[in-house]
């Protein structure tokens, strides 16, 4: 029997080949999704009388977004009337959507009920592609297809329709009654053809979607916070202070009454001395961190690198599909058992040129597993350099300090002085490591030193100097791309594979804009949330679309079907859209403002 493999990757299908060089098996590839869905022919024509019939929609049809690799499959699969198909694309949702499209290709060529397996391997590594290959599958998990067909059906009628509405309202105020093809979507405006009923110029897009405008709206409200915000006065006491021969700081608690920061100022200033009142020391453990998944190795990245996390993530993927990391898109912060970590113990230190005393494993766990992916891991020594040595080389350390090294210790110093003359009472605090533990291996975010002499209750330091400081209390900071994934994560906006490209989205769309790696919303931004707010505060936060996400975990766990799913979530959207309709002026004239 031979074989046609079809990986996702042309980096991909190159280590297959060599890991499997007999001659009954031929190796092509995709690059990534080779077919659309879109909507019908009737509803091409962007209008607002039929804006309504977009969220009906429950037949769609299939369109070629790949026509070279379409193309290329036809023909092979033509070609090889007795070879059977294994599909090797990627082991997530998305990747198995794309193996259907695929198979469907391949049955549309061979016939309706013509055999196939399927391969899983979550790294390039030759082992694991030759062990893959030793288990292929005789089916699909048709599950994940459902759960990725059903995000993007569903996000083609709810992105369609408002985006539609908002882009149709602004150009309805402007005036404008002529085509245009400038869509984000597939069915786009005929410039050639005209049709009954009023048709508008569109001329600036607006586009909506019900991950990107939370997404925006967490923004919006930072900024909104940070407007609203009032200053208050406040006043504090702080003293330099030196004992055996160390110099260190201490202050009062934060003063709003400014006549009694004044008097405890004039009553202490001239104190040579204090007291130590009160001194502890804390031994606190800083644990190792988790085994990688994707949420937190992009957070860690953003901060570490000041890139995107939608950049990162593609510098992820191609340092997997040329063998160097395991797969980068999971959610799972837990080895299972039977894990081998010798290869990627091997690989760390090759490629960090670094040695490990104890090579036992010793892994500190999480609590998730996504079914599907391991934890990201090294698979072989990376020698080059730019961000692709760095984001390999943060992997590589952190793999090694989670399962190869011990946890850390720092001591957290506490100390309360009273000034002998007029008893002011001052505090101050301290840190030291006492055992660097991990951060030996991996020095991220390893906490900084500053270290208290070692004083005991009732010792006499020296006041060096002593002042009064004027202050104002300060508005929160704009949010950082990390902060702001956070913020997604935690309100159940995006999945793992998904929410890293929603920030850059917004950038692109002009919704906002960053500097210092904070975001700001533009004066559009600020409006389009403006304007759906008004209308109902469903449209911008994440009450409805987590309603979304939870469906599509119902479908992968067997709970729900596909169509029970799409029809449940266009229910919520198809009463706010109506809202929305009802309120089109008003939002027309937010948006134009």
């Amino acid at each position: 029997m031979a074989f046609i493999v079809v990986a996702e990757k042309a980096s991909v299908a190159k280590a297959i080949r060599h890991a499997l060089p007999s001659n009954e098996v031929d190796v092509t590839w995709v690059r990534g999704h080779i077919m659309d869905i879109d909507l019908p022919m009737n509803l091409r024509v962007w209008r607002l009388e039929t804006i309504k019939d977009i969220m009906g929609v429950r037949r769609f049809r299939y369109t070629v977004r790949d026509k070279e690799s379409y193309s290329r499959l036809s023909t092979i699969f033509s070609k090889c009337k007795d070879d059977v198909l294994v599909i090797a694309t990627d082991n997530d949702h998305e990747g198995e959507l794309i193996g259907y499209e695929i198979l469907m290709l391949y049955r549309k060529v061979k016939g309706g009920n013509s055999t196939y397996y399927r391969m899983r391997f979550n790294s390039t590594d030759s082992k694991e592609i030759i062990d893959a290959w030793s288990r292929l599958e005789h089916s699909l998990n048709w599950r994940w297809v459902s759960k990725a067909m059903f995000r993007h059906k569903f996000d083609l009628l709810s992105g369609a329709s408002y985006t539609r509405l908002l882009t149709l309202s602004k150009s309805r105020r402007d005036g404008a009654i002529e085509y245009s093809n400038n869509s984000q979507y597939s069915n786009r405006v005929n410039s050639s053809k005209r049709s009954k009923g009023r048709v508008y110029n569109i001329n600036s897009l607006i586009s909506w979607g019900s991950c990107q405008t939370p997404t925006l709206n967490f923004i919006v409200e930072r900024e909104i916070e940070i407007e609203n915000f009032k200053p208050v006065d406040y006043w504090y006491i702080e003293a330099v202070l030196e004992y055996d021969g160390v110099r260190f700081k201490a202050k009062t608690n934060d003063i709003y009454d400014k006549v009694y920061a004044m008097q405890a100022y004039e009553s202490c200033k001239d104190s040579g001395i204090a007291r130590v009142q009160d001194y502890r020391e804390d031994i606190r453990t800083v644990y190792r961190p988790l085994p990688s998944r994707t949420d937190d190795v992009l957070k860690d990245l953003v901060r570490i690198t000041g890139k995107s996390a939608s950049y990162l993530l593609d510098v992820m993927e191609d340092l997997y599909s040329n063998g160097y990391i395991s797969y980068p898109r999971t959610d799972t912060n837990m080895y299972r058992r039977g894990f081998d970590f010798a290869k990627p113990l091997r690989a760390a230190v090759a490629g960090l040129s670094t040695s490990i005393e104890d090579g036992k494993p010793r892994p500190r766990n999480g609590m998730l597993d996504d079914g599907a992916h391991p934890p990201i891991y090294p698979v072989s020594p990376y020698h080059g350099s730019g961000i692709k040595r760095e984001v390999w080389e943060y992997i590589a350390r952190r793999f090694l300090a989670n399962a190869f090294a011990s946890d850390a210790s720092v001591v957290k110093q506490y100390a309360r002085l009273i000034t002998i003359k007029g008893n002011v009472m001052l505090h101050t605090d301290g840190l030291y490591l006492k055992d660097k533990g991990f951060f030996n291996i991996y020095s991220y975010f390893m906490p900084k030193e500053d270290r208290l002499p070692e004083l005991s209750i009732n010792s006499i330091v020296e006041v060096v100097s002593i002042d009064l400081i004027k202050s104002k209390t300060k508005p929160p900071s704009r949010l950082s791309e990390a902060e702001l994934l956070e913020v997604m994560e935690r309100h159940g906006i995006g999945t793992d594979a998904t929410r890293a490209e929603f920030p850059s989205i917004l950038l692109r769309r002009g919704y906002v804009t960053k500097m210092h790696n904070r975001f700001r919303p533009t004066a559009l931004g600020r409006a389009l949330i403006d304007a759906l707010r008004d209308v109902d505060p469903r449209l911008v936060n994440s009450d409805a679309r987590r309603i979304v996400e939870r469906l599509m975990k119902d479908i992968e766990d067997g709970k729900v079907k596909e169509d029970e799913a799409l029809n449940r979530s266009i229910e919520v959207y198809e009463h706010l859209l109506e809202e929305c309709i009802k309120n089109i002026d008003v939002i027309a004239e937010r948006l134009s403002m």
